[in-house]
Formats: C-alpha cells, sequence, structure tokens
C-alpha cells in the first residue's frame, strides 16, 4: 500500500478528524504567506491592538488594509487543497472538524459550513465591536474610509469596530481556542496541511492530538517540527498531494 493510500485508509477508518491548515493551503490560490519575504506583514508593518484602540488613524490604516486585502480575495479562489479538505470535513457519518490559521474564508467558500470552521486567527470577512460583540458590516468601514468620512461606531454600544481578525497584541478569541483544543484532544487523526506549526499557539495543537494517541498526519512543502513525531510525512506541494489523494477519497 503507497503512502497516498495508507492517508485516505486513516481517514474512512477514523470517526474523528481534525484538519489543521495554515497560509501553505491559500498560498497555491495566489495569495501570499502574511510573513513570506512578498506577504503582507513584510510589506506593511503590523498595527498593534493597543494602537488601534488608542489612534482613529491606526484604525483608518487598519481599515485601508482591509479594503486592499478584500481587491486581493475577490480575485483568488479556493484550490484543490480546500477542495481536499472540504470532502474530509463534510464526509457523511463522522465527527470531523476543520481548525484554521488563515484569515481569508477560501474554506467557507470551498463548502465547509461555519459549523464546521474554528478560525483560531479570526477573519478579514467580517467586523465586529471590541466592546460588545456585535456585528457590523464590513462594507460601511469600507466606504467610510473611500470617502472619507468618520469611521463609523456600533450600533449596539457605540464601541469601537474592528475586522475579526486577531492583531498583534490582541488576546485569543478563549471560546474558540477551548474548542480547538478539546477536539484536538479527542480526535482519532490530525491531518496538518500547509502550516510550519512555528506559529503559537497553533504549534501546540498537534501535540494534544498525539497525546491523545491519535495518528498524525503532516502535508507540507517544507519540514515542521512535529515531523518525527508524525505517522505520516509527505514534504511537496500540496496541489500535487491533494492531487493524488482527491482521486482517492
Amino acid at each position: 500500500m503507497n503512502t497516498f493510500n495508507k492517508i485516505i485508509k486513516l481517514i474512512k477508518t477514523s470517526k474523528k478528524t481534525i484538519v489543521l491548515t495554515g497560509a501553505g493551503i491559500s498560498t497555491e490560490s495566489g495569495l501570499p504567506d502574511f510573513r513570506s519575504k512578498d506577504g503582507f506583514w513584510t510589506k506593511n508593518k503590523p498595527i498593534q491592538f493597543q494602537d488601534y484602540l488608542d489612534n482613529e488613524e491606526q484604525q483608518r490604516l487598519s481599515w485601508s488594509r482591509n479594503i486592499e486585502l478584500h481587491e486581493i480575495l475577490k480575485k483568488i479562489r479556493p484550490n484543490i487543497g480546500h477542495t481536499f479538505v472540504e470532502k474530509i470535513v463534510n464526509l457523511n457519518n463522522k465527527e470531523n472538524f476543520l481548525i484554521t490559521q488563515n484569515i481569508d474564508g477560501l474554506h467557507q467558500r470551498s463548502g465547509v459550513s461555519e459549523d464546521k470552521i474554528i478560525e483560531i486567527h479570526g477573519n478579514a470577512i467580517d467586523a465586529r465591536c471590541l466592546n460588545c460583540g456585535e456585528t457590523a458590516d464590513i462594507l460601511d468601514f469600507h466606504a467610510a474610509i473611500k470617502a472619507n468620512n468618520p469611521l463609523p461606531k456600533c450600533i449596539n454600544c457605540n464601541g469601537i469596530v474592528k475586522v475579526a481578525t486577531i492583531s498583534f497584541g490582541q488576546p485569543m478569541n478563549e471560546s474558540d481556542m477551548l474548542k480547538a483544543s478539546k477536539i484536538s484532544s479527542e480526535c482519532e487523526l490530525m491531518i496538518v496541511m500547509g502550516s510550519s506549526l512555528s506559529v503559537m499557539p497553533a504549534g501546540q495543537i498537534p501535540n494534544l492530538a498525539i497525546k491523545s494517541g491519535a495518528k498524525l498526519v503532516i502535508l507540507n512543502r517544507e519540514e515542521t517540527i512535529y515531523d518525527a513525531m508524525a505517522d505520516i510525512v509527505i514534504n511537496d506541494e500540496l496541489e500535487i498531494i491533494c492531487g493524488e489523494l482527491i482521486k482517492l477519497i
């Protein structure tokens, strides 16, 4: 049995599989890794969360960058890696889930429902009040920036609204992290795709699966710190790997 067939067998026999995805799955759609040489944070100095709270100019800069990101997202589409993840998560009679480090919404666009995804770094698609948690229409903020108008406030409490990503210095969403930890500790199989596992707290998640006795599969272009502990590792482009796996699932 070759490696691809072994992976498919693990997926089909596992009652609860968790897929953990990182930036590498979206780079093949044409979205640069945010931390790469051509990435967003290389070209743009990150805005610290406290600076966002204290300074309206930083808020406006953040929303301007979100407009720029949305223009990029309009031009890209989910790729075969996203399609493969969707097929795993939506397998019948399974308790499979997706944990993603990505903020681009491509997994939802590929057909994974919101109740099957934990976005541990948030997303760039939604907006939320930092005071009461009320959601807001992100396009209202885009319009305010383009027209050079004051930024809207929360319609519920008049608080500051921010795009729903986790910024530098911003606390992680506690409920998302608790759920991610819980399902990772309960899974029978974890598949890591397109992540170096070097960014915390995502880098700690596979350890929870290993400690619970789960099998670990790593599909990533480069080596990770977990390769020696994994049951199966394939270091190659995800387009190539998933092109083979999707024929078998």
